[in-house]
């Protein structure tokens, strides 16, 4: 198996600003994967943007956290408040299962309803990672629509529930000014055998964006590095090939349960608190012991 990196930048549709940024980076070959938002202002132009852009993948950013809900404020009342708007995570440990599940779907039809169909499924600030009952629902979807599912970094304790698709190896971090460039490059470097995602968060910044989100400077900066053809040359000199999700959907999700896996410790806990551990996770491996590899960044992104 040959060396493949899925660089995805999260929140398209966020708004039209983050968007252009988003297309920049993949005409530049510096990202290959986005996921979009589907109830944010900047939907309507995604998506035609989206269908511009065939080459590129779009998967579904499930989001709970900004915004409204898809769905009718009265059939999900555990996610929000007396106005109608999302809570935030902050709560996400009172929500309902059963609301969850009924607004993914909401957002899943709203998707197709525009004619694009996802290419994978993950969430608005890791909430699958953080939250086991979320990452059942979601593992659920994403095993029922035949899509892949983000890969999590933390092993939750549940039963019945369906693994789907997956990379072998997860990045989480970010990329500011010289200091994340010289990041970036090490991490494509320690590029492993298998498919590895990248997250990354590209965009310009607009009212928009100011109004919803408090992740700014960041994303310009993270912008001025993925737009630039340096990515594309560094993985065509190391010998990385650049692929999206749709090279996962040769893969054969298993129907295997996660009985056995542990659910977050009290040092995980403290972790999710703090600057976190990045962990590229070996999924698969015929007799090889899987290899982590460990460096300290932030993980919950705004």
């Amino acid at each position: 198996m040959n060396r493949q990196v899925i660089i995805n930048a999260d929140d398209f549709g966020l708004s039209p600003a983050v968007n252009r940024g988003i297309i920049e980076a993949f005409k530049a070959g510096g990202i290959t994967s986005t996921s979009l938002m589907v109830n944010m202002p900047g939907f309507d132009d995604a998506v035609q943007l989206a269908h511009s852009y065939p080459d590129l993948s779009v998967g579904l950013h499930f989001n709970l956290t900004y915004g409204r809900p898809v769905s009718d404020p009265a059939s999900v009342p555990s996610l929000v408040k007396e106005d109608g708007a999302f809570h935030g995570e902050a709560i996400a440990r009172t929500w309902d299962s059963r609301d969850v599940s009924r607004e993914l779907t909401a957002q899943w039809n709203r998707f197709v309803k525009t004619g694009l169909h996802p290419t994978h499924l993950d969430s608005h600030h890791l909430l699958h990672q953080h939250h086991p009952e979320i990452y059942k629902v979601m593992a659920h979807k994403a095993y029922k629509e035949g899509v892949p599912l983000r890969r999590v970094q933390i092993s939750h304790s549940l039963n019945d529930v369906p693994s789907p698709r997956m990379t072998d190896y997860i990045l989480l971090d970010f990329y500011g000014g010289d200091e994340g460039r010289q990041r970036l490059r090490q991490h494509l470097l320690s590029i492993q055998e298998g498919v590895t995602e990248i997250i990354c968060h590209p965009g310009y910044v607009d009212d928009t964006l100011l109004e919803h989100s408090t992740w700014i400077e960041i994303r310009e900066q993270e912008l001025a590095l993925f737009a630039n053809p340096e990515v594309a040359n560094t993985l065509a000199a190391i010998g990385v090939s650049p692929v999206n999700y749709r090279v996962l959907q040769r893969r054969k999700p298993s129907v295997r349960s996660r009985v056995g896996y542990r659910s977050r410790t009290s040092r995980t806990r403290r972790q999710l608190s703090s600057p976190l551990t990045v962990v590229q996770r070996r999924s698969r491996g015929k007799g090889k012991r899987a290899n982590n590899e460990k460096k300290k960044v932030p993980l919950h992104y705004n």
